[in-house]
């Protein structure tokens, strides 16, 4: 039997909530999907791109949750190897995602603290 056969029997993955999940975490939809450093890539790629510029984080939030929706349709259709997911997985990548978005957001507030320092002195 064909790896995308029994991929296609051992479950199912819901698309539109792959999508979501990625939209609303970016990177949660691939960590839904089974591909947690993928998603942790998509992560940090869309704060860098956001924290360089606007629009590239932008692009790559959207590309994740297109790619979640894309790779969950795949499997489900067996063109993509089912990749199983505990909860456990989803709840270790909400925190990382928790970690990593603190750790930029006091990184950004020290750097424009440190610039207004600099202007003052």
């Amino acid at each position: 039997m064909a790896a995308a056969e029994v991929s296609r029997k051992e479950g199912r993955k819901n698309p539109a909530m792959a999508a979501g999940l990625s939209l609303l975490f970016n990177g949660l939809g691939q960590a839904y999907n089974g591909q947690f450093g993928k998603g942790v890539l998509v992560l940090l790629g869309s704060l860098l791109g956001l924290f360089v510029l606007i629009v590239p984080g932008v692009v790559v939030w959207l590309w994740g949750g297109y790619d979640a929706y894309r790779t969950a349709k795949g499997m489900n259709e067996g063109t993509v190897p089912y990749r199983a997911t505990s909860m456990l997985t989803i709840i270790v990548f909400v925190i990382v995602w928790a970690v990593v978005i603190f750790g930029f957001s006091a990184a950004a507030a020290m750097m424009l603290v440190a610039m207004g320092l600099q202007g003052m002195v």
